[in-house]
């Protein structure tokens, strides 16, 4: 016999679903049609095809753009998971509205400190030569290398600070999550001014630096079994999506708290899935992920150290922090592009090549312009390493090159284009794309 709690319950449960048919899940819209974005990237309007293997209820899970209230999530056999009634359920961000600052306290909080890198593949050598300064290349490496610093919190809140020149935002610039709220804060430097990143944008931030909404998946979730990192007790899992697959290890830290679980969602949002995936967990912090994309491609994610803390200031994780203004659109740019100086990019070689004449008359006269014709952010590796970054349908100058034989590569920041490497005599000027197709890469100059 059934209490009259089970059946209100099943009454109750149809027409919930017919809430989230009607939320609009799984839609590609977005409030983010300001100019600043400079328009919605084609990648990121698409619907992605869901895979063969994921869910038929619903076919997209992804959280409604507008701030709508959240469907059910399913797992990738079909069943429900029906959330925790004693919590409630987070809130949805949207990109249109500002979120009420939190107050400023003296309270310090416990936690981990991660410092984390990405690790671009198919990174191509400097060309042989005795002119090759292999010192001067692997300092620009160094300074170049694509780095985080993390503070995770007990109480549910994250703090992300780019920590390198060669991001898609600018050294200082930070994201910020908490618990309590899906979607992300992305503050200036300085902590000057905040934007807001719904559910679905954190990819287009991050591969573009633009904020448009990508469809979200529930995907499909495999254990890949147990290990051991940084000496912390792993568990590996792999999840797939219609933008690619991302395998996950996942450290065991009870200091961690629902902070951990902030990490995880960020990274798990990038290849697409739903943040709200019951693979991110309190108690865990994820320790790599390796992204790997439908079309090609990939880049690595590795959590080089762990610091447990006690003393996190509450003051450095609020979400967002009192006295920030709030932007409706744009993010924080890194002046210029370029990620050298010239004297840094001169420390690349010893000493100039004897070469014939130039011959291309748009070249310039030392150096080399980069033109990128192709519709998403665009980097450059010279010798294997990132000097510059690139808008779409626009052009950057850089000075310092030697005269001599380099390796150029374009690239995106995620990987999921990768040029060819072709050495090219310096100066010269540069392309990746032509109009003539359509912006289709062609990494030669």
């Amino acid at each position: 016999m059934k209490t009259p709690l089970a059946r209100l319950s099943l009454l109750a449960l149809p027409a919930l679903l017919v809430a989230c048919n009607a939320s609009g899940i799984g839609t590609a819209s977005s409030s983010e049609g300001n100019p600043t974005d400079a328009g919605a990237s084609p990648n990121a309007s698409i619907l992605p095809a869901p895979l063969a293997s994921e869910a038929p209820e619903p076919p997209e899970a992804g959280l409604p753009a507008d701030g709508g209230p959240l469907g059910l999530l399913a797992d990738s056999s079909g069943r429900l998971i029906i959330p925790d009634a004693s919590a409630p359920a987070p809130e949805v961000v949207r990109g249109d509205q500002p979120i009420p600052a939190e107050a400023a306290t003296s309270k310090e909080l416990s936690g981990l400190t991660l410092e984390a890198a990405f690790k671009l593949r198919n990174v191509p050598p400097p060309p042989k030569g005795t002119e090759v300064a292999h010192k001067g290349i692997e300092e620009a490496q160094r300074l170049t290398a694509p780095t985080w610093k993390i503070d995770v919190t007990d109480t549910g809140r994250m703090r992300i600070e780019f920590t390198s020149r060669a991001m898609p935002l600018p050294m200082r610039s930070e994201l910020r999550a908490r618990s309590d709220r899906y979607g992300h804060v992305v503050l200036w430097p300085n902590a000057t001014d905040y934007r807001v990143v719904p559910p679905g944008a954190l990819r287009t931030v991050m591969g573009e630096r633009r904020v448009d909404v990508t469809p979200l998946s529930t995907g499909t979730v495999r254990a890949q079994g147990e290990g051991k990192k940084l000496g912390v007790a792993t568990r590996k899992v792999e999840l797939g999506s219609s933008l690619g697959t991302l395998k996950l290890e996942l450290g065991k830290a009870p200091e961690a708290g629902e902070g951990g679980a902030l990490l995880c969602r960020a990274l798990v949002e990038i290849v697409g899935i739903d943040p709200r995936t019951p693979t991110c967990q309190a108690g865990e912090v994820p320790l790599s992920a390796a992204y790997s994309w439908q079309d090609g491609g990939g880049i690595d994610f590795e959590v080089t150290t762990l610091n447990k803390r006690t003393d996190l200031p509450s003051n450095e994780v609020l979400v967002p922090p009192p006295g920030a203004s709030f932007q409706p659109s744009g993010l924080p740019n890194s002046p210029g592009g370029v990620f050298l100086t010239r004297e840094e990019v001169a420390s690349f070689r010893s000493a100039p090549l004897q070469l014939g004449p130039i011959e291309d008359p748009n070249a310039p006269g030392e150096g080399f312009i980069a033109v990128n014709a192709t519709d998403t952010l665009a980097y450059v590796l010279l010798d294997g390493v990132p000097v510059l970054a690139v808008p779409p349908n626009d052009q950057r100058y850089v000075i310092g090159t030697t005269r001599g034989r380099y390796v150029i590569q374009w690239r995106t920041f995620l990987g999921d284009r990768i040029g060819p490497a072709n050495t090219v005599e310096l100066p010269a000027r540069v392309t990746y794309g032509s109009v003539a197709d359509a912006g289709a890469p062609d990494g030669g100059p």
